[in-house]
């Protein structure tokens, strides 16, 4: 097969975002961009911690995640989760967690 049979045609960039940073996360698609678009996956945010944003030992404390589903990749580090239910545990690097409520 020759090389040329095998390129892709060049495909056009339709949206580039540096997001929204509040404090560690940087929210870079929410429903009222480009989220409206590609539903079911209406947010994504990119969470970042360093000397600056460490994270505490409950992170951001209880908040409802009531009629949503959210899924957590760790590319690198680890995060401990609670849950209402009494669930624990930890998230490793290279984990995914797929949560609905």
């Amino acid at each position: 097969m020759l090389a040329r049979e095998l390129q892709r045609p060049v495909r056009e960039i339709i949206y580039r975002t540096s997001g929204q940073t509040h404090g560690p996360i940087t929210r870079l698609m929410s429903p009222s961009d480009l989220g409206e678009l590609l539903k079911p996956f209406v947010f994504l945010d990119l969470a970042g911690f360093d000397d600056r944003f460490a994270p505490t030992p409950m992170g951001f404390g209880w908040h409802p995640h009531s009629g949503i589903a959210t899924v957590t990749v760790m590319l690198e580090g680890a995060v401990r989760y609670a849950e209402t239910t009494g669930n624990e545990g930890v998230l490793p690097p290279g984990g995914v967690e797929w949560m609905r409520a």
